[in-house]
């Protein structure tokens, strides 16, 4: 727990930080991954906000087997639905986890991300697309999926 909040106190002065350039770095993009991270471990709405594109589009596919159905939100839909995925009554944040990023090119990145609905009760797994827009690194698109 000393670690967490260790850590905690080292990232949130730069969470705020908007990275600007005219190419993706790897700075950026762990940035970002971070922003999610914290996100899932604080549920401070706010940590996404800044990172998240005015029209993003999110895509969320739930169930398997072609049981399932799929969900479109633009960006305040999507805060709301995570922090709905995230009720509990004895505890704040989930189990979160950075998986991979990787450069689809100069101007865009993927970057995946994985952790536990407490709503749905099972891990959830987000793939998000990190493009340049007004030479500012944001997320454009994410798709979820369990």
């Amino acid at each position: 727990m000393k670690k967490l909040f260790l850590l905690l106190m080292i990232m949130l002065p730069l969470s705020f930080t908007a990275y600007s350039a005219e190419d993706l770095s790897e700075e950026s993009i762990n940035h970002i991954a971070q922003q999610f991270v914290a996100f899932h471990q604080t549920e401070a709405a706010e940590l996404l906000t800044a990172v998240l594109a005015p029209d993003l589009e999110v895509v969320i596919t739930q169930g398997s087997s072609g049981y399932g159905f799929i969900l479109n939100y633009n960006k305040t839909e999507y805060i709301e639905y995570l922090q709905q995925a995230h009720k509990s009554k004895s505890r704040t944040g989930t189990d979160v986890s950075f998986i991979s990023s990787e450069f689809l090119g100069d101007k865009e990145a993927k970057v995946i991300v994985r952790y536990r609905s407490k709503k749905l009760k099972k891990y959830v797994w987000v793939e998000a697309i990190i493009s340049l827009v007004n030479n500012e690194a944001l997320v454009t698109q994410i798709e979820e999926y369990t």
